[in-house]
């Protein structure tokens, strides 16, 4: 029999019984998570009690939930104490939850690219156009990420009925949002929204009044949605390279946005930049 005298089970017989590993037993030795009852101070062999086989089954089911193994051994040193588990529990739960939206989002995210590839090239149209000088209320803040623009298009509306100025109808103006970072960045990203309006207004703060110049602007429309933007950007690249062209802060303009039509198939958006200077060809 694979056991001593004294009624204990071998390591190896005790791995066969709980399906865990000779090394994971080890580990969690390490980690005093699950300890052999005895070790023999001279070989070094280790014996499990009969009664461990169920923890060690409590064990793997706690591994296969995804728990680290400190907490594995919180649960098992805390299984009398109802309120300590529910919390480690509770803990744990909420990490689920964000993994699997981590999970989902990478997913939709594959499936986007998936369906891209299977598309057609879209024929992109690069080219300078000449903005007309117009006057803007604008709202500019520090946000967490670009995904929480929505923020700003929310409060716009109120702070502008609040400042005694209409809201434009979508054939008497154009509205848009500015990147003022000079680069990319994955959080507090610097927007400013704004819409055109027909005559200057006292804004009521956070709201200001912008009279923006005249200017010169390399603009691509992106038609559908959002997921077209890293070739419009690739496409707008390639032409600034070209002419050697520096521009300005990013915007894009929103012929046709998701507040206007929820389709993103029907989504239109210039990808602007303006020109600051532009290399005289010699």
């Amino acid at each position: 029999m694979d056991h001593d005298g004294e009624g204990l089970l071998r390591i190896g017989l005790f791995s066969r019984l709980t399906a865990i590993s000779v090394r994971m037993l080890r580990h969690y030795q390490e980690q005093r998570v699950l300890e052999p009852l005895v070790t023999d101070p001279f070989t070094g062999h280790r014996f499990y009690s009969a009664a461990q086989v169920t923890d060690a089954h409590w064990i793997v089911r706690l591994r296969d939930a995804g728990l680290p193994v400190a907490e594995i051994g919180e649960v098992m040193a805390n299984r009398g104490d109802p309120g300590r588990l529910r919390a480690i529990m509770s803990t744990h739960a909420e990490r689920l939850s964000g993994e699997r939206a981590r999970l989902e989002g990478m997913s939709a995210a594959f499936d986007r690219i998936n369906a891209y590839l299977q598309e057609s090239t879209m024929d992109i149209d690069v080219r300078q156009v000449h903005m007309p000088a117009m006057t803007v209320a604008a709202l500019r803040r520090v946000l967490p990420s670009y995904g929480d623009e929505g923020q700003l298009w929310q409060e716009i509306g109120p702070l502008m009925a609040r400042s005694g100025v209409a809201m434009p109808d979508h054939d008497q103006g154009i509205g848009g949002a500015t990147f003022h970072d000079p680069e990319y960045r994955d959080s507090d990203v610097d927007v400013e929204v704004w819409l055109q309006v027909a005559a200057p207004f006292t804004p009521v703060a956070p709201l200001r009044r912008q009279d923006v110049p005249a200017r010169d602007v390399v603009v691509a429309t992106l038609r559908g949605g959002y997921d077209g933007m890293p070739e419009v950007s690739a496409a707008i690249g390639a032409y600034i390279a070209a002419r050697g062209l520096t521009t300005g802060p990013m915007f894009n303009v929103y012929r046709v946005s998701p507040a206007q039509n929820p389709d993103p198939a029907a989504w239109v958006t210039d990808v602007c930049l303006p020109i600051v200077e532009q290399r005289v060809q010699g």
